[in-house]
């Protein structure tokens, strides 16, 4: 193996020596200049692995002879040593693209730790990303063996996503692998954990805040307050989503996270309706029969009336001011323009409600695209799209505007979704919805490893066609294929993202509370 060759430059070369024999038993071949046309002419030569350059020499200075070096290979890691910590001076430094430098006196050690920075700020990285992965699933692990509750869950999830954000950082496939499965084994704690107290907590007062609880608990304490309120909700956003918008949302505003469950399923027409109405599936169709059509291509009509069911939970909450609450639905480019063109006028709104589907409408068309399902090949990916579509959205631009303005606004989702990976066989008839992660429909049979399986509806607060409907929902990374297409569906589907299930990714959403700097 190769000796890594370093090139150090000082006029006083002669004080060298004990660095050189320091660094000489520790495995690397030194060679010295004494001042900088000796350096520029070795770095023509020479094949160097480092250069180390003092800063204050006679002739060519350190500046004048990095900057040399650097036209010669860009490449090249250069180490400064120098007397001075003027401000100036280490602008001038840094500007020059040094790797690292270092003050009068140094020691052999400090010269160490300078090289391992260089050269193995990767491995060291990983190494010890890989000593605190194994304390925190042995964290994970007395947490889930405690019975966690709903409390417990999120902290247990965030801390998931916390990883998501720290493995991104790296390229080590081993510790992806391990926290992919690691994952997985807690999703399936998580589904039955849902599947044991879900249907509890529609009728306890001692549960997680839902998706009927999100305007009342988060977003009506702010109607009154002076400033205009924006509930801006993102169709589809996982936890891990917002979290890469949030670094630059909190240069906007002072934000306060808080976690809330989704109903299930967690899919657009029941769960933001949900929202908007306060009410469970079930009384929003006794209630409100006009507003919802049970007929299975018409799931999307069912959001036709979010801004009147809005109102009237507002109505049902005491809030009745005039006029009543605004109501927006962009879905591209020119409806996010018209936004940003009306903020200013919405000085003295009451509430001004956003609904952004651009998330939902990726997830949706990745599954039909090649182009998409190339560029967002995983979670990791898809993370990077998010961050990149925020940073150029109309969104971003209007929550500008609105932290001019002294807004307080509400950022959440409806759902998330969960990159399906195991097919499942589900039978069912002819009037089976064609959804992927849940199902309605009569004599619907499946593996209960896979789903939760449903037969009285009404116990998780949803409506039924008729009386001998039954709803599954797919656990974990399931997705639900029929038998007769089963290759079909799953060359369609594996590996998409998808929603209705029940997954950690799905149903613990971020609302996060942002209020003005000032």
């Amino acid at each position: 193996m190769r000796k890594m060759r370093i090139l150090w430059v000082d006029d006083e070369v002669h004080f060298l020596k004990p660095f050189v024999l320091f660094l000489e038993k520790k495995g690397y071949e030194v060679i010295t200049a004494a001042n900088g046309s000796d350096a520029i002419d070795i770095v023509l030569k020479e094949r160097l692995d480092l250069v180390i350059l003092d800063e204050m020499m006679p002739g060519l200075d350190g500046l004048t002879t990095l900057t040399e070096i650097k036209n010669i290979n860009q490449a090249i890691p250069v180490i400064m040593v120098t007397k001075s910590e003027e401000e100036g001076l280490m602008d001038k430094v840094i500007a020059s693209q040094i790797a690292d430098y270092l003050i009068k006196p140094i020691n052999p050690n400090q010269i160490i730790m300078a090289i391992k920075k260089i050269f193995q700020a990767d491995e060291i990285k990983q190494n010890k990303l890989g000593e605190d992965y194994s304390r925190f699933m042995s964290s994970v692990n007395q947490r889930l063996y405690s019975s966690p509750t709903f409390d417990d869950w999120y902290g247990i999830y965030n801390d998931f996503v916390a990883w998501d954000q720290k493995l991104d950082e790296i390229n080590d496939p081993g510790l992806r692998q391990t926290h992919f499965l690691e994952k997985r084994n807690c999703n399936s704690e998580f589904v039955n954990y849902v599947e044991n107290n879900y249907r509890d907590w529609l009728v306890s007062d001692n549960r997680p805040f839902l998706s009927f609880d999100v305007v009342s608990e988060y977003v009506t304490p702010f109607i009154n307050n002076s400033r205009p309120t924006y509930l801006i909700l993102l169709d589809c956003m996982r936890m891990d989503q917002y979290k890469v918008m949030e670094p630059y949302i909190n240069k906007l505003f002072n934000i306060d996270l808080k976690t809330y469950f989704s109903i299930l399923p967690t899919a657009t027409p029941y769960s933001r309706n949900a929202i908007f109405s306060g009410l469970l599936p079930e009384d929003i169709a006794k209630r409100f029969p006009d507003y919802w059509e049970s007929s299975n291509d018409l799931d999307n009509s069912r959001n036709r009336n979010e801004h009147q069911l809005l109102d009237e939970l507002l109505h049902d909450l005491g809030h009745r001011f005039t006029p009543t609450s605004k109501y927006i639905k962009i879905f591209n480019m020119e409806e996010g323009n018209f936004v940003l063109r009306k903020i200013s006028s919405w000085q003295k709104e009451k509430l001004v409600v956003l609904v952004y589907n651009f998330l939902d409408l990726v997830a949706h068309h990745r599954s039909k695209d090649t182009i998409l399902q190339e560029t967002i090949p995983d979670e990791e990916a898809l993370r990077a799209f998010t961050r990149h579509w925020f940073l150029h959205s109309s969104l971003y631009e209007a929550l500008k505007l609105m932290s001019q303005q002294g807004a307080n606004v509400i950022i959440t989702t409806d759902h998330g979704s969960i990159k399906v990976n195991r097919a499942t066989q589900v039978i069912g008839d002819k009037d089976t919805t064609v959804t992927v992660r849940y199902k309605e429909g009569k004599n619907l049979t499946v593996n209960e490893k896979h789903a939760i399986f449903e037969s009285e509806p009404h116990k998780m607060g949803l409506p039924r066609k008729n009386i001998v409907d039954n709803f599954i929902f797919a656990k974990d990374d399931y997705y639900f294929v029929y038998p007769n297409s089963f290759h079909q569906y799953q060359k369609q589907f594996n590996g998409t993202f998808q929603h209705g299930g029940v997954s950690m990714e799905e149903m613990l959403l971020p609302v996060a509370i942002c209020t003005p700097k000032d």
